[in-house]
């Protein structure tokens, strides 16, 4: 028992605390990740894309619903394929690179606060990119998000390491990470690390030219630029070969485009400040203490967090001056500003009252609001009552955390949280299975898939809309936006998916399904979508449509 509790007050070896922790942190991860069909719309994208790469033999280019798809680069399409040649096309092997992509992330940003900070500044590190919620959110996403924190913060260490112990074979990797970066997501990246890596060179030399000429030798860019570019663009370059300004345009506007001409209601300089407030919750709040305590005191800020400093500003002015503005784009500046706080974690003992009052409170309010977060959902979500024990485990560990005689207890701090949101993703988890009740996208596939009488060349003509996943799982070309009206008027075998209220407009039509649809434009919005999930059990059925699959044979 002395030793469990070493291991949740991270007081444990370090060994054994680091071992503990990851393998507590893949496993909830790894719980539950491939019970839901595929999410519509974004991840619907990568799902269908790669299932025609296998179908068509074609890996180097991309499509989706048989049209070209040219807004992203390929490695997030690729990684995703390789797993399924591995485990099959399905959820599980989908979603497993993006998994052990996140769970990959986690580590590195340990990696990189023990070069920066030794070994305990490393757990703390990780225990804090485990689980913001952000990350959480897209963790098992078949998405480039996940993908690109790795590449991105795999550039990163590889370059701090390098840099710190002056070994261009690190620097190398650098490269190598980077071009694999820009392969992820496209070449404005090589800008956005670029010039995090600029603006640290030229603070830490503190503007001392022969020191900054010194620096710029070492790194080679001779070497490491024609590496990165002959990565990260030989697809763009293999495109733009083959389909020319058909592609160019698609492509830039996804990215360049996107920053630089996507209109906009203004600069809105606090976008991002927004975002930060929830996207690293639980602990935003110690964020911004910490970005203020470094502020104020610049001199110790940059002996000791330059280059996360570096990273975070660099990342927070280039994208508030870019035009189109997405919540996701600072998920890669995750452990740069979480390692800002590890040097206050490490040593810092507020004397003054008000300062030390708001330093723990940083921590422990939103732990705190965690847990009552946690009774919400279980009384909302009508979770079994077996989950109560999670909220009260929370108010037991702060309790018992408050309590204990530590002379410096930041080490429980960043503790508390931790293991609190760990209770309330437990609980969250089992909501999931639940959700499919109202996801019948992998059961129409097997509709199609068990019928003889429908030919598999026949498309599915979708009323009034896109329902993004049905690609993917009924493995032919769906058409948007039919009106009964042009299914009504098809030559030959037609397959359509149609809401109830206008079933007796078809003539014709067998149905070979029947079932309901969320009735919405995206099941992004989660919160939302949950809700309507539940209140269906009830028997609130609004944001649900009645659908049939329809087939005539001519």
């Amino acid at each position: 028992m002395s030793q469990l509790i070493k291991f949740i007050t991270l007081e444990a070896d370090h060994k054994q605390q680091t071992r503990f922790l990851m393998l507590i942190i893949a496993l909830l991860y790894l719980f539950n990740f491939h019970v839901n069909d595929i999410w519509t719309p974004n991840e619907s994208f990568y799902a269908e894309a790669v299932r025609e790469m296998f179908e068509s033999g074609n890996f180097l280019e991309i499509f989706y619903n048989y049209e070209p798809r040219y807004n992203k680069p390929p490695l997030t399409y690729w990684l995703i394929a390789a797993s399924s040649g591995v485990f099959g096309l399905n959820e599980f092997g989908i979603r497993l690179p993006i998994v052990l992509m996140g769970i990959g992330s986690i580590w590195l940003t340990y990696l990189i606060g023990r070069q920066l900070y030794g070994k305990k500044g490393g757990l703390h590190a990780m225990i804090m990119m485990a689980f913001s919620v952000q990350l959480l959110a897209v963790k098992q996403y078949a998405s480039p998000e996940i993908p690109l924190t790795f590449f991105f913060t795999l550039t990163m260490y590889y370059f701090i390491k390098g840099y710190q112990e002056r070994s261009f074979r690190y620097i190398l990797f650098s490269y190598l990470a980077l071009g694999l970066t820009v392969l992820t997501k496209g070449f404005p990246y090589i800008i956005v690390i670029g010039g995090t890596i600029g603006l640290f060179v030229l603070l830490n030399s503190r503007f001392k030219w022969n020191k900054i000429w010194e620096d710029i030798k070492f790194l080679k860019l001779q070497i490491g630029v024609p590496v990165v570019l002959l990565i990260g663009l030989s697809w763009v370059i293999f495109m733009y070969l083959k389909d020319g300004d058909e592609f160019w345009e698609v492509y830039y506007r996804e990215t360049f485009g996107r920053a630089l001409s996507k209109k906009s209601n203004g600069m809105k300089p606090f976008f991002y400040l927004e975002v930060i407030s929830w996207s690293i919750l639980p602990y935003s709040l110690a964020f911004f203490y910490a970005l203020i305590r470094w502020v104020k005191n610049w001199k110790n800020a940059s002996e000791k967090v330059l280059f996360p400093f570096c990273w975070f500003v660099v990342m927070l002015i280039i994208f508030t001056i870019a035009k189109g503005k997405i919540p996701t784009y600072m998920i890669q500046a995750h452990p740069a500003m979480l390692l800002m706080i590890v040097p206050l974690l490490l040593s810092y003992d507020p004397q003054n009252k008000v300062w030390k009052v708001l330093w723990s409170m940083s921590f422990l309010f939103p732990a705190a609001l965690i847990g009552a977060a946690t009774v919400i959902m279980i009384q909302q979500l009508n979770l079994h009552w077996l989950t109560y024990l999670a909220p009260a485990l929370s108010l037991s560990l702060l309790v018992y955390f408050h309590f204990r005689k530590d002379s410096q207890k930041n080490h429980l701090l960043v503790a508390a949280p931790f293991w609190i949101i760990l209770l309330f993703l437990i609980c969250f988890a089992t909501v999931l299975p639940r959700l499919e009740k109202f996801r019948p996208y992998d059961e129409i596939g097997q509709v199609l898939e068990n019928s003889d009488r429908v030919s598999p060349e026949t498309p599915v003509l979708i009323e009034a809309t896109l329902i993004h996943n049905i690609p993917f799982y009924t493995k032919r070309f769906a058409q948007r936006d039919a009106t009964l009206d042009s299914i009504n008027n098809v030559e030959g075998e037609t397959l359509a998916l149609v809401k109830a209220e206008g079933l007796d407009q078809l003539t014709g039509f067998e149905t070979l399904w029947t079932g309901l649809i969320y009735d919405f434009p995206s099941e992004s919005q989660f919160a939302k979508f949950i809700m309507a999930c539940v209140n269906a059990e009830k028997g609130d059925l609004s944001k649900f449509a009645q659908y049939h699959l329809v087939h005539r044979k001519k």
